[in-house]
């Protein structure tokens, strides 16, 4: 009997424990504690800040730049960049070689020049507006045997 009664008591004792240890509220004065809460990706979020604006949504039509650089050298040329907006686009070349080139823009699968650049000294560079649709052009030196030899290069235009 003795047993039993100790086993109640204790049984009382715990049952109570969390109410007798839960902290107290003044009358009349309720405080909240704001805590910071973990989200699903382990970041703690400060429910007490306002949320950051969203960042804008992506541009859907980006905005191609409308400047190639072509350097031209025994016997190879080099696009500053494969590929530029459609529209008016300035086109430089720069002689970067110890021989003469100069350099012809015409639609790709075609011998047709669209633009012709000088026969430009080592050293020396030409700049051109050329109005470009989107599409395919071929760039190459038309001196004798370097388009044969590897002076040819594709700009694409979007």
């Amino acid at each position: 009997m003795r047993l039993i009664a100790c086993v109640l008591v204790a049984l009382l004792v715990v049952t109570a424990w969390p109410a007798a240890a839960a902290p107290r509220r003044h009358a009349g004065r309720a405080k909240v504690h704001r805590q910071p809460v973990r989200a699903s990706n382990d970041r703690l979020l400060d429910l007490s800040q306002p949320a950051p604006p969203a960042p804008p949504p992506p541009d859907p039509d980006p905005v191609l730049p409308s400047f190639v650089s072509v350097g031209a050298k025994e016997y190879s040329l080099t696009l500053s960049r494969p590929l530029v907006g459609r529209g008016s686009v300035r086109v430089e070349l720069r002689n970067n070689g110890e021989d003469p080139h100069n350099l012809v823009l015409s639609p790709e699968g075609t011998h047709t020049p669209l633009a012709s650049f000088s026969t430009l000294d080592p050293g020396t560079y030409e700049r051109r507006s050329v109005p470009l649709d989107p599409g395919r052009y071929q760039l190459w030196c038309s001196l004798e045997g370097h388009e044969a030899k590897g002076m040819s290069v594709t700009l694409r235009v979007q």
